[in-house]
């Protein structure tokens, strides 16, 4: 491809735009961000009840990135605003020895983006996450592994002709398992890789000739991970979450180029982690978390800001002679 060329597609990608920081697949987005579960990984409530998670975030990203990690020559910056509700409904009784959950998790998000092209803002619903059977033993008082599928459908906002865009398109099925460690006078470690398996984005819209194309985002693995200690209400410790894509993107079958013009699959490789503060006030747990992205190939770096609110809707009250929840 010729150095013009490169330069046409470049800015033709720019104007499909480049969603949500350091993230690849088409126009720069995934249907889940890496380390967005923060100090919450395997944190499941022992008893039953409905629970939610209030996460509010803001991301500030700038600067592309090529498949060697280095960055082009492109004015680029976005930002991005997000209120994300999780709820978590824990049922009574064992199946197979594991207590046994289900989640919704709901984001509205608000980007701004501005390139050489211009100015550009979406709004509206990401894609859900729903979560029918999450199945948590517990190895030990301080140990337990979690294992689960969550579902993304198709429900994110989205419009093939608009340069920029909340939703995907496309649905993401995710098998997903986490250990956790917890010593509530010490130490904390929980990490939980995931798969993403993406379905294909039939509505795309070629760059060049403005005709619908089909575009397929490559599976990825995703690595969340933290690790804190505990000092009475407070924790300190670190978070964050890497992302690998080890399939190539690809459109109507074919690999796809990056923004560099290199015909690589447009394949991500991120990795993002940074401080964590969290203040256990026994009926709800407050944290708040910065997470730096310190490697991107195919992305742009960005820096997250999270608040975490986590506290009970409903909780049946005990039977007449019950005992203490077994933890």
């Amino acid at each position: 491809m010729g150095r013009g060329l490169k330069q046409s597609a470049l800015m033709a990608l720019v104007l499909a735009g480049m969603l949500q920081g350091a993230r690849a697949a088409e126009n720069g987005t995934t249907n889940y961000p890496a380390g967005s579960p923060g100090v919450f990984i395997g944190t499941m409530p022992p008893i039953p009840g409905l629970f939610a998670i209030s996460q509010t975030s803001y991301t500030s990203a700038n600067g592309l990135y090529d498949g060697q990690g280095n960055k082009l020559p492109i004015n680029f910056k976005l930002s991005s605003v997000s209120e994300t509700m999780r709820f978590l409904a824990s049922y009574p009784g064992e199946f197979f020895g594991a207590h046994v959950y289900s989640q919704l998790v709901i984001p509205f998000v608000h980007l701004e983006s501005s390139n050489p092209a211009g100015s550009f803002q979406a709004n509206g619903l990401a894609n859900i996450t729903f979560s029918p059977v999450i199945l948590r033993w517990a190895l030990s008082p301080a140990q337990s592994v979690t294992v689960g599928l969550d579902l993304m459908p198709n429900t994110g906002t989205y419009s093939a002709r608009q340069p920029l865009n909340v939703g995907t398109n496309y649905t993401t099925i995710s098998p997903v398992v986490a250990y956790r460690y917890a010593d509530p006078k010490g130490f904390e470690f929980a990490v939980s890789p995931r798969l993403l398996l993406n379905g294909t984005n039939t509505e795309s819209v070629n760059a060049f000739t403005q005709l619908t194309q089909q575009y397929r985002s490559g599976d990825a693995l995703v690595v969340d991970f933290n690790a804190g200690y505990n000092i009475g209400a407070w924790k300190l410790g670190v978070v964050g979450g890497y992302t690998h894509q080890y399939q190539d993107d690809k459109i109507n079958g074919v690999k796809a180029f990056n923004l560099a013009g290199v015909q690589d699959g447009n394949r991500l490789k991120s990795l993002n982690f940074g401080p964590s503060l969290t203040y256990d006030g026994g009926a709800f747990q407050l944290n708040v978390n910065y997470q730096h992205t310190f490697h991107v190939e195919n992305g742009s770096r960005g820096d997250t800001v999270w608040a975490n609110l986590a506290f009970p809707i409903f909780v049946p009250a005990p039977p007449p002679g019950a005992g203490s929840p077994r933890r």
